[in-house]
């Protein structure tokens, strides 16, 4: 199983918090939430298009909607192997981050 890139786990976990509604514009809006970054959407479906190749994501079409001119929203949902490659990142992340608080950074190190 492949380490996920920082966009990819952030995307990931976007779609984890966001469950069913987890779709372009609401996968963007909590990306910036979670993350305090914008990215264009363009950026976000090339990372769709990676996870989904990566068997980590898969995609479903929604009905088409007259508000969006007829177009259908696309869902992205997370797989099996992708819950194991965001537990493989929550892994290293905490043994990586292990004994380090928010005090630490306070402490002069100098």
């Amino acid at each position: 199983m492949k380490e996920l890139t920082k966009l990819e786990e952030l995307v990931m976990m976007a779609i984890w918090r966001l469950k069913d509604e987890a779709y372009g514009v609401h996968i963007k809006s909590k990306i910036k939430e979670i993350g305090g970054k914008e990215y264009f959407y363009n950026t976000l479906y090339t990372t769709f298009d990676q996870l989904t190749r990566k068997g980590y994501l898969t995609k479903h079409f929604g009905e088409p909607s007259a508000v969006r001119g007829g177009k259908r929203k696309v869902y992205f949902h997370i797989t099996k192997e992708g819950r194991g490659a965001l537990e493989n990142a929550y892994k290293r992340h905490s043994r990586i981050w292990a004994g380090i608080d928010e005090k630490s950074f306070r402490q002069d190190y100098s």
